[in-house]
């Protein structure tokens, strides 16, 4: 199976868009969960060893996913404008590591973060989708959100990407996404 990548509509580089792109952009993931999650389903299935995963936003599906997404996180060398781009946005100098993850890990990460935060809303309908356009210092400004958690935000793609990194550090196994599900169930409402 040939696995499609997202393709946006328009740059991820939230702080430059509008408002009015940012709500676009908000309803267009919105819009296209459905797909997205079939392909992240016939994707897992595809796999060997996961052809019996069921998408069924049971938390316990998270753990097999989560095994499965850890499996497929794969890096790229960076290259070295892309370095000095990195360190020159930074307001502190730190060592900028050399791999980044491909693009299809990051599309990847974004399919499993929307599936994560759909079970997320599917076992506590006091949550919803939202996004934050108040602060462009907001850590996810204008990306689609979580809301519900009382103060807290989620984004359910950084948790994914978030994951993907961690894989690769190897400070992180596919059982962490089940662990964030259960750490994020218990706070709504709160």
């Amino acid at each position: 199976m040939t696995y499609q990548l997202i393709s946006p509509p328009c740059s991820l580089d939230f702080t430059a868009l509008s408002k009015q792109e940012l709500k676009k952009y908000n309803d267009w993931v919105i819009a296209i969960l459905p797909e997205r999650l079939e392909i992240l389903r016939s994707c897992v299935n595809a796999s060997a060893g996961y052809n019996s995963w069921m998408a069924d936003f049971d938390p316990a599906s998270l753990a097999g996913l989560g095994d499965w997404f850890a499996s497929q996180v794969v890096t790229r060398d960076r290259t070295q404008s892309e370095v000095r781009a990195i360190e020159a946005r930074l307001k502190f100098p730190i060592d900028v590591p050399n791999e980044e993850l491909t693009d299809e890990t990051v599309s990847k990460a974004i399919d499993v973060g929307m599936y994560f935060g759909m079970v997320l809303l599917k076992n506590h309908p006091s949550l919803r989708w939202d996004f934050k356009t108040d602060n462009k210092r907001f850590a996810d400004y204008g990306q689609p959100v979580i809301v519900g958690f009382g103060a807290a935000i989620l984004n359910p793609v950084r948790i994914a990407v978030t994951l993907a990194y961690g894989v690769v550090a190897g400070t992180q196994s596919g059982s962490r996404l089940g662990q964030v599900y259960k750490f994020w169930s218990e706070q709504v409402g709160g």
